[in-house]
């Protein structure tokens, strides 16, 4: 900070209005020096909550001694909860350094600052030498509470360590202590436990307990003795969902010889899901348990008592051999819900053409989805064009697309009979039918779509002249000065599509004659549609001005600017991305996406620089949008600084679907940088399907940092980094490396 920035800042920070304090701990962040810590360090004592995160967050990212020494302070702080919460989430963050300091203060006098320190225990990525700093402090401590909180402690580690020291408070016959430890074996959540687990159940004081840990632990093992305890009559919330934990951890093959274990298993679980009044995570536990366990007209009971807590998703668990069962249920009932779980999960699987029957469903929305995932060429042509003929917009344009294609993946101008149903409604009545129509012959060449589309073009039907503008526009089907001409029409839809199609030709570089980006300028004060569509053109028509262009654009509405940002990327002119740069840190979430998505044909240097930053941004939208660029840029393009960065994201990133776009970057670009924070991701309780893809990735281009992994990782990475080295080495095609 200069001499002239310190007053103001520090007035800032002591300003009433809590905002103003806010942005105040925001700019701190890029100021260095101690003035700025110390300030900050204030900060973690304001009032406002928002203040004091936004103030752990800056001082997060400059962790030091003195940051360190205050958090200490802060934990001793009896009288300002806020406070000593705040130095706990910072020193939690911390790493290292910060656990030190927590570990420090389990020799505290106050047992509330121990209980305090236990909670924010272990901290990032805990090893051996934590667990048995944590299993000492445990040992000695005479608080039950506080030996309780270091308890939950050491299952948060998740390290294999932690088993032994936690059965042993099992044995001890403290109550309070027992229950605590078995919290703590479920955080670990090694399966291999659950034997040690299972003969608790005889204990009516300690078996909820048991069963929430058997649930978490996820063990086959226990998947018999829970079954058979069902069928004697224990069906309570805490033993379905500990059953069905178990069950769903079996393979297919086993899970089919427990199924005689419980005879009586419909009328149980009907009788819970007949009350709607019911607890619900009992009652969906109930539903997954009855697919589960393939009782007779599950999918029925499931689709006519439901929804559930997580909607109908208890019908991806039935048997293959119940698919039939499951359509009929689903078409007994006008809701789509069902139907559309069905869809979602037989998608793309060696099951999808059964969905077939799902096209007689009443839901529009249903029949569209099925028209979008059966194989191509299923659906017979005469039911194509009876869909069509409907005139229905939510089912039109998925048939006139299922039309455009067959099994063959032949050319729609190959395909005589669907090409030809298809013109005979392009030049039908105007409708949602002819619009699709003209959309889905937007592929195909010849003087009759020619004719179709130029028989569009002067339609009353604005929505049927925007399709044969856009149709057109995709080849030579017409000239330049035809769309040019559309540019006047009455319809902003229509001169969009117009500006659109002539944007396409010019990144194709097939430059219309006569015109240039100045001609875009006109439409940047029309309809936000045609305007937007304004912005698109001046950048795709602007060649060598083009990075100009950009900085210009970024002065206009919300809709041009972003318009002009995306286009960037279609133009593939990495300058052009170069000059959005200014536009990542924008107020606009939208303009700042727009921006950070630009840079997927940036050069290197410039990618390296401007994405590391968009990955710290404030906004998750940002930083969403930056993984997914990172993701997307050319294989080979990703060096180290990305894959450094994208491991610092992992670490620190809290939002889940944030979580999920870092997880794809890391399978596209992660190196040994990206393991360990990968591993912290797969540590966890429950995991994104895309982390376990990116373990993949990873051990497929790093496997021997990927098997140093597995051999300290926690208990559930552990597990987790084993199957994805199986995997990976299946890939490969050959037998597995031992460690």
């Amino acid at each position: 900070m200069t001499s002239e920035e310190r007053p103001s800042l520090a007035e800032r920070a002591a300003d009433p209005d809590a905002a103003e304090r806010w942005r105040t701990a925001l700019a701190l962040a890029k100021a260095p020096g101690e003035e700025a810590e110390d300030l900050l360090v204030a900060l973690l004592k304001d009032e406002d909550y928002r203040v004091r995160e936004r103030a752990v967050a800056s001082l997060g990212r400059r962790f030091n001694p003195r940051v360190a020494s205050a958090c200490a302070v802060a934990l001793a702080d009896d009288a300002d909860a806020g406070h000593r919460a705040a130095g706990l989430v910072l020193l939690a963050r911390a790493g290292a350094a910060g656990r030190a300091v927590l570990l420090g203060a389990l020799q505290h006098p106050s047992a509330d600052v121990r209980i305090s320190a236990a909670t924010a225990l272990p901290g990032l990525a805990p090893d051996a030498g934590t667990v048995a700093a944590i299993e000492a402090a445990a040992r000695r401590e005479g608080d039950p509470n506080a030996r309780a909180a270091l308890l939950l402690a050491l299952g948060r580690t998740g390290r294999r360590e932690a088993i032994a020291p936690l059965l042993a408070v099992l044995e001890e016959g403290n109550l309070w202590l027992q229950v605590h430890a078995l919290e703590a074996l479920g955080s670990v959540g090694d399966p291999e436990i659950a034997p040690r687990i299972l003969p608790l159940l005889g204990n009516d004081a300690l078996r909820q307990g048991a069963l929430h840990t058997l649930a978490r632990l996820r063990s086959p093992v226990a998947a018999e003795p829970l079954v058979r305890r069902a069928a004697a009559g224990e069906t309570d919330g805490f033993l379905l969902a500990a059953a069905r934990a178990a069950l769903e951890a079996l393979p297919a093959s086993t899970l089919a010889s427990l199924r005689p274990l419980w005879p009586g298993a419909r009328q149980a679980l009907l009788t819970i899901l007949e009350d709607p009044e019911g607890d619900g995570p009992v009652r969906t536990d109930a539903a997954h348990l009855m697919a589960l366990l393939d009782v007779p007209r599950a999918a029925l009971a499931i689709v006519t008592h439901g929804p559930f807590r997580d909607g109908y998703a208890a019908l991806r668990f039935l048997a293959r051999t119940r698919c039939e069962e499951a359509l009929l249920a689903v078409l007994q009932v006008a809701d789509p819900e069902p139907a559309l779980e069905l869809l979602d999960a037989l998608r793309g699987g060696p099951d999808a053409p059964t969905l077939l029957p799902l096209l007689v469903h009443p839901s529009p929305t249903v029949k569209a989805a099925v028209l979008s995932c059966v194989p191509a060429g299923l659906v017979r042509v005469s039911d194509l064009i009876d869909v069509l003929a409907e005139d229905d917009p939510e089912t039109a344009l998925a048939a006139a697309l299922a039309l455009a294609s067959d099994e063959t993946g032949a050319p729609l101008d190959q395909l005589r009979t669907r090409r030809r149903a298809l013109l005979d409604r392009a030049g039908g009545p105007d409708g949602p039918g002819r619009t699709a129509a003209l959309t889905a012959l937007g592929t195909a060449d010849g003087a009759d779509v020619e004719a179709a589309i130029r028989g569009a073009i002067v339609s009353p039907d604005p929505a049927v002249r925007e399709a044969a503008v856009a149709a057109g526009a995709q080849g030579r089907r017409l000239g330049d000065h035809e769309l040019v001409a559309r540019l006047s029409d009455e319809s902003a839809a229509v001169r969009s599509a117009a500006l659109r199609g002539l944007a396409l030709r010019a990144n194709r570089g097939d430059v219309p004659a006569g015109v240039t980006w100045r001609d875009g300028l006109v439409f940047l004060v029309d309809e936000p549609s045609a305007a937007a569509a304004g912005g698109a053109a001046v950048i795709a028509l602007g060649g060598s001005e083009r990075p100009r262009l950009v900085e210009e654009m970024l002065a206009q509405e919300p809709a041009v600017r972003v318009a002009a940002l995306e286009e960037i990327e279609r133009t593939g002119d990495a300058e052009a991305a170069r000059s959005a740069m200014a536009a990542i840190g924008h107020e606009d979430v939208e303009t700042a996406c727009a921006a950070v998505r630009a840079m997927v044909v940036a050069d290197a240097t410039t990618a390296d620089e401007v994405l590391p930053q968009a990955l710290g941004d404030e906004r998750p939208q940002v930083r969403s949008a930056a993984a997914e660029t990172i993701a997307r840029r050319p294989a080979g393009d990703g060096g180290t600084t990305l894959a450094a960065a994208i491991g610092e994201a992992l670490v620190a990133e809290g939002d889940r679907h944030v979580l999920r776009s870092l997880l794809l970057a890391a399978a596209a670009v992660g190196d040994e940088a990206t393991v360990e924070p990968l591993t912290l991701v797969l540590s966890q309780e429950t995991v994104p399907a895309e982390a376990e893809a990116a373990a993949v990735a990873l051990a497929s281009r790093r496997p021997d940092a990927c098997r140093v992994a597995w051999t300290h990782a926690p208990a559930r990475a552990e597990r987790r980094w084993a199957r994805a080295l199986g995997a990976a080495t299946r890939q490969r095609g050959r037998a597995p490396r031992m460690p």
